[in-house]
């Protein structure tokens, strides 16, 4: 068996992980949930992971052969970590209101370990991957993962009789744009800023801190992690009691605390402590901007400790949602006057 050095595993290694991505890609709108009642062999969705592993068998015995075991399996989880964090982030493009809690994140990753290092330890002993096994392997993980993804509340409005769905769109609005809607003017917002669901490129974040104001971001999806950019869940962010001079939510947090609202078995209350997080993490004078608006909350809050004040939103860019919500769009200011 020959050896292969650094630079020729490295080269593996990348190889592996672009497939995941071109493997995500190919993917990301096909149905695992499709189910047909015509007598035809439908592919697997994992056609192209039987393709790969048949053809790149031989490498990859060279790099296990050429490789530490601890080494090896280091790698191995990299590729278990790599595919869990591409899979999450299709279902997010699919349904951005999807729930994805950490026994599901465990779930998905304890699978795709499973079945990564049963692959690997069939390629360690050197046995040739047949047609037949691998097959039987990939529909086994197929069939798993679509139990595991079946327990995701919002995958369900998906139809099964449709090969391909048709994605609950995300748009990531200019920085320009989120302004004029929410009303702000920079020249007088109040720092440090922080944009609660930023989007993947932070536009507004990247704007702000171009005119020299000091902006954060937290979205569970970040391009370019920074010292200012976060990648987390807003649950997970911790909040500091009177910090923030302005907190941002442009469609992102409270576009979702209003689905959960109104939403038969929404998760309606613990985003409404995390919404009264976000208004005690204001500084005195400070000012919290999002859309759309929470009235159901809103009435409940006091005017000795909070001002409000609402704008009906008429930009045609946002048209759409208000005919398919038959409701109007408001951008709120809350401003904090007082502490509890």
């Amino acid at each position: 068996m020959p050896f292969i050095g650094r630079e020729s595993k490295v080269v593996i290694q990348n190889k592996m992980l672009e497939f995941i991505d071109k493997l995500n890609k190919v993917n990301g709108r096909k149905n695992i949930f499709y189910e047909t009642t015509k007598y035809k062999k439908i592919p697997p969705l994992g056609k192209y992971v039987v393709d790969y592993i048949i053809s790149h068998q031989q490498e990859i015995i060279e790099y296990i052969n050429s490789t530490e075991e601890f080494q090896t399996k280091k790698f191995i989880r990299k590729v278990v970590e790599y595919s869990t964090d591409k899979i999450i982030a299709t279902l997010f493009n699919l349904n951005q209101y999807a729930e994805i809690n950490d026994e599901i994140i465990n779930k998905i990753n304890a699978l795709y370990y499973n079945f990564v290092n049963e692959v690997f330890n069939k390629l360690r002993l050197n046995q040739a991957i047949n047609l037949e096994w691998i097959n039987i392997l990939v529909i086994e993980h197929q069939v798993r993962l679509r139990e595991i993804l079946g327990e995701i509340d919002e995958l369900k409005i998906f139809s099964k009789d449709k090969k391909y769905l048709d994605p609950i769109p995300c748009s990531e609005y200019s920085a320009v744009f989120q302004l004029e809607i929410l009303n702000i003017n920079v020249e007088k917002i109040c720092e440090p800023v922080l944009d609660v669901g930023c989007g993947s490129s932070a536009k507004l974040v990247h704007y702000l801190r171009a005119q020299g104001i000091k902006a954060y971001g937290i979205d569970r999806s970040i391009e370019k992690k920074s010292s200012y950019l976060i990648e987390t869940d807003w649950f997970e962010f911790k909040m500091k009691p009177n910090y923030w001079g302005t907190i941002i939510s442009h469609l992102s947090f409270t576009n979702h605390f209003k689905r959960n609202h109104f939403k038969k078995n929404g998760n309606h209350i613990i985003y409404a402590r995390r919404y009264m997080d976000l208004l005690n993490s204001l500084k005195l004078g400070g000012s919290f901007f999002y859309t759309p608006d929470l009235a159901f909350i809103e009435q409940f809050l006091t005017s000795d400790l909070y001002d409000i004040n609402k704008k009906k939103i008429n930009n045609e860019k946002l048209s759409l949602m208000k005919r398919k919500n038959n409701m109007n769009i408001y951008s709120v200011q809350i401003n904090k006057l007082n502490n509890n």
